[in-house]
């Protein structure tokens, strides 16, 4: 037990006083039954018992009201009863009282009190507990002790004995339903503001007169009970009872919980004050009265308890979504909500992005993402205050002046402790002045921060990158992203068309091969080029649904005329994303399968760039298509610097120069040296080159003479549709 303290002895006393003087106030009435003599409607100080009994963890205070409530009823018995008939009644109650204290605290428990401080509120499920146990089970309790008890030790009659039980049991009634409840509200919620804390509205001032009037002129033109004067508040106790609510709702709870215990009182006082002037209550109509008081009372408190619950469940999900889920660090909208809560702007706003998190988490798992994204919000907190974006993202308010290319040198040098391993960081920094808090001067200033963090990124900087105008334009990232879903919606709709663009021998023999190239058509008829899109797919999963979609296309078409096909080959471009997925490797062999005699006439392109770190991944897709009768060509050759190792590590039957070294060939000495020298690389590997944007008859008098085997351009052809077909031509040699 915690060490006993002076205000523990106060509170002792206090209670010890007024479990002492409870009984003394009582509330007569003349009951309708029995020999109708005055009795008392409600022991009060049950009520505050049965409240301690709930409240106290350690039962000393209950022990303590207790006690003085027993040596307050001996002072009665010794005062008031007849001259020997003491002791008899002393003795009679002995047993009736030890009875009690175990009925008392079982009851309590019952309801599930005490409870821990931290646990220690009245909660909506507690609510019908609480009416049936207390407003029932206790009072029945204390009724059928004392029947048993006097039936026993007394010589009673039987008729005495009944309205003498049924006393007992209204008195313990009407003393719960005055102080229990409001006690135990009063003790728990003392420092809960009002459940509605907002000012009132004109209209609601209007309402409550409006209301206020109608119940006095209804107190003024009804007969009272009796001859008190707010005798008829009982008979518009549930007017009353409506009244009461909104007061509820819009005083705290240190005001309200009295306020009803006060109501109650004047509501029991006045079913006694009316007995007393005549009319008389049996016991199924004060049955009524005090069930109905009994609702009315719970209602009120179910009212506050309802609109608390809520409004911190609001509070709660409001503080929930300014963390971020995982790893608990505040994100963007704490940011918001700091700005808007009148903490001052800061004079500009950075953004930290962090390199490779897709990697920690492909490495580590999702805990290590959680577990960094906290360290360096911990890391951060002397210097700044640090809001997540979201994956290896931050958002950056100074504190105070601070130096961000210091700041940029600190995270650098932080070092990650997770699962026995040491990982450095690579951090990069976008900042922009931040004019004021206001929410659009805050969305502005993040947009630009982050496009400068994107910047630096992109172009590996190691000092911040402070955004300055046409760094980072939101409206074309918005239009990258409108791109982009136009894109994948009209691929999903196979609203695409296939062109061809021919490859030609350059001796002219031989049937030419053809380029395939997709366009996407848009519902207004619009035709959308690969340079339209590619870029805005290529950096999601959206390039592998275009090369399905294209191959899903071409296969059947291919199948259809493969009797009038006038094309030797026609070659499809493949993505890196599509050679390095093992799902789309299966699918792709499986529809050559499924569509004989199409493989011998395709060729498949890849680019260096496509298969750069993946080339164990690429070559099963590769050695599947060359053993099915595809050829495979390296496109835009001679730009990467592994393009002529990609030729012995790969099987490759085609190699296609790229543009920039053909476009200048005739006019430019060194890109003329160039292309000879990946003409005879190519054939020192048995590949076969073709020449990509031939525009006029000078370039394509050069690759002659550097003897170049194909060409493609706009002075070969322009893209066409796929169909219809033209006239087949005569041979059928194939390019390799």
């Amino acid at each position: 037990m915690d060490q006993w303290t002076r205000r523990r002895t106060r509170d002792a006393i206090l209670i010890a006083v007024a479990c002492f003087i409870l009984p003394l106030l009582t509330i007569p009435y003349w009951p309708g039954f029995g020999n109708g003599a005055a009795a008392s409607l409600a022991h009060l100080q049950w009520g505050l018992l049965l409240a301690l009994a709930m409240l106290s963890p350690h039962r000393f205070y209950f022990r303590i009201g207790y006690l003085s409530l027993f040596l307050a009823w001996c002072l009665q018995l010794l005062l008031r009863a007849p001259d020997g008939a003491a002791a008899g009644l002393l003795l009679r109650s002995l047993p009736l009282y030890a009875a009690m204290y175990g009925w008392t605290v079982l009851c309590a428990s019952w309801m599930g009190w005490p409870r821990p401080p931290e646990q220690a509120r009245i909660r909506q499920r507690d609510i019908v507990p609480f009416g049936a146990i207390a407003l029932v089970l206790y009072p029945l309790g204390w009724a059928l002790g004392h029947a048993l008890v006097n039936g026993l030790f007394s010589d009673i009659s039987q008729p005495d004995l009944l309205h003498e039980t049924l006393r007992v049991g209204f008195a313990r009634f009407f003393g719960v339903l005055c102080l229990t409840l409001p006690i135990v509200l009063f003790v728990t919620g003392r420092n809960e503001p009002a459940p509605l804390p907002n000012r009132m509205f004109w209209w609601e001032w209007v309402l409550l007169g409006g209301y206020s009037m109608l119940l006095t002129a209804l107190l003024w033109a009804l007969p009272a009970r009796g001859e008190h004067p707010l005798g008829g508040l009982l008979d518009q106790r549930f007017m009353l009872a409506a009244l009461m609510i909104w007061a509820v709702l819009r005083l705290p709870w240190r005001w309200s919980a009295p306020l009803i215990a006060a109501v109650t009182l004047l509501l029991v006082y006045l079913v006694g004050a009316g007995t007393r002037n005549g009319l008389r209550s049996d016991a199924l109509h004060l049955l009524q009265i005090g069930f109905e008081m009994s609702v009315l009372q719970q209602l009120m408190v179910l009212a506050q308890v309802v609109v608390r619950d809520n409004r911190r469940a609001i509070t709660r999900l409001a503080e929930e979504s300014r963390r971020d889920g995982l790893s608990g660090v505040p994100n963007i909208n704490a940011l918001r909500h700091d700005l808007e809560g009148g903490a001052p702007p800061p004079v500009e706003i950075g953004c930290l992005g962090i390199e490779h998190m897709d990697s920690l988490m492909a490495g580590y798992g999702l805990p290590a993402q959680e577990a960094l994204t906290a360290a360096i919000h911990h890391y951060l907190q002397p210097d700044v205050r640090a809001y997540t974006l979201g994956m290896g993202g931050f958002a950056l308010v100074p504190r105070g002046d601070v130096s961000w290319k210091a700041l940029l040198a600190k995270v650098e040098q932080f070092e990650f402790h997770y699962a026995e391993a040491r990982v450095r960081i690579e951090p990069h920094l976008g900042v922009c002045p931040l004019r004021d808090s206001g929410a659009q001067s805050l969305e502005l200033a993040l947009d630009a921060a982050y496009g400068a963090m994107q910047a630096a990124r992109q172009r590996g900087e190691t000092a911040p990158v402070f955004a300055s105008p046409g760094l980072s334009d939101p409206a074309a990232l918005r239009a990258m992203l409108e791109t982009h879903s136009l894109a994948l919606s009209l691929l999903r709709r196979r609203r695409l068309e296939l062109h061809v663009q021919p490859i030609r021998r350059l001796s002219g023999n031989g049937m030419p091969m053809g380029e395939v190239l997709c366009r996407l058509r848009t519902d207004d008829g619009r035709l959308l080029m690969p340079s339209d899109y590619m870029d805005e797919l290529d950096a999601s999963r959206g390039v592998v649904e275009l090369d399905r979609a294209v191959i899903e296309m071409l296969l059947p078409w291919m199948r259809d005329h493969a009797e009038r096909l006038p094309y030797a080959r026609l070659t499809v471009n493949l993505t890196g994303r599509s050679l390095v997925s093992e799902n789309f490797r299966n699918w792709l062999l499986y529809q050559l399968d499924l569509f004989p005699g199409c493989a011998e006439r395709l060729c498949f392109e890849i680019t260096e760039r496509a298969i750069t770190g993946g080339l164990a991944q690429v070559r099963p897709l590769l050695d599947g298509l060359s053993q099915r009768g595809c050829l495979v060509a390296l496109d835009d050759f001679g730009t990467g610097m592994q393009s002529f190792e990609r030729l012995q590590q790969l099987p490759i039957d085609l190699v296609k120069i790229d543009g920039t070294f053909v476009r200048n060939v005739a006019s430019n000495p060194r890109d003329r040296d160039l292309v000879q020298a990946m003409v005879t690389i190519a054939r020192a590997y048995q590949a076969e080159t073709v020449a990509e944007y031939v525009e006029d008859a000078g370039i394509l008098a050069v690759l002659a003479e550097l003897q170049v085997d194909w060409i493609q351009g706009f002075h070969i052809g322009h893209p066409a549709p796929l169909s219809p077909l033209p006239a087949a031509a005569p041979g059928a040699a194939s390019p390799a």
